[in-house]
């Protein structure tokens, strides 16, 4: 079983929407002109949008929750967003935003600041909640 998915499954309490198709997740990272790290790919394959441990992780065709939306919002507001990242989570704590570089380093942004990796990947972030 895939690192990610063990984590996922070990959370007691956890709501998701059902797993999205490759076909549906390269067409994402197309709109976005990115390509997903291979964890998130992993959750969105599995699961697609994503709520454990009080956190909202995005998925895609959500109506509140997809990661295309937000990325578009986020970057739409901020000229300074940085084109390699896309939002997983938006924390709605004044504009805090959870990203994942395509790299696969997890950050947390807010408008015109810097990114702040708060983890080396989505398996490591999960791992700490």
């Amino acid at each position: 079983m895939n690192k990610i998915v063990e984590i996922i499954e070990s959370f007691k309490r956890k709501r998701f929407s059902g797993g999205v198709e490759l076909a549906v997740i390269a067409k994402a990272e197309q709109e976005l002109k990115l390509t997903f790290a291979d964890d998130f790919k992993v959750v969105l394959l599995n699961y697609g949008f994503l709520n454990a441990k009080g956190e909202e992780f995005l998925g895609i065709d959500t109506t509140n929750y997809d990661v295309v939306k937000a990325t578009k919002k986020a970057r739409a507001a901020d000229v300074a967003f940085p084109d390699d990242v896309y939002v997983v989570e938006n924390c709605a704590i004044d504009g805090l935003l959870l990203v994942q570089r395509t790299t696969g380093e997890v950050a947390s942004y807010q408008r015109g600041g810097a990114l702040q990796q708060v983890a080396a990947n989505l398996s490591d972030y999960l791992s700490s909640l």
